[in-house]
């Protein structure tokens, strides 16, 4: 039986830092571990991809991120669930082109039996 923990805030965001930490030094089995198996991934252009699609696209270099400077961070804990918003510049390339933006994002985590993983990632446009 999974045993149900309120994850304190900080820890949420610390787990949410800890993926852009390993998606800007290109460590894919640190983020592969955190990224639930039945993750997805949401773009601001309205794409989505589950896990294999991710992986794939990051260790071929189709998406490399270079930078990415959070300014804001906001947790919120309930159960065996946990939500951080933040909103950031990210830098990456796409597809070999350089890209700069302002994102919000909105990650959710959810305590497994294997630890608590990122079920859901969401980057949006800011206005």
């Amino acid at each position: 039986m999974l045993m149900e923990t309120l994850m304190p805030e900080s820890n949420s965001i610390s787990l949410s830092e800890e993926k852009f930490f390993s998606l800007l030094q290109g460590d894919f089995d640190t983020f592969s571990f955190l990224f639930d198996e039945k993750g997805l991934m949401f773009y601001p252009n309205g794409k989505v991809e589950n896990k294999p699609e991710l992986l794939q696209r990051l260790k071929t270099g189709k998406i490399v991120f270079q930078h990415i400077d959070v300014k804001k961070w906001i947790s919120r804990s309930y159960g065996s669930a946990s939500v951080v918003h933040g909103e950031g510049t990210f830098s990456l390339l796409l597809q070999g082109e350089e890209l700069t933006e302002k994102l919000n994002f909105i990650d959710v985590w959810v305590e497994r039996e294997n630890g608590w993983k990122l079920v859901s990632s969401h980057f949006i446009r800011m206005a």
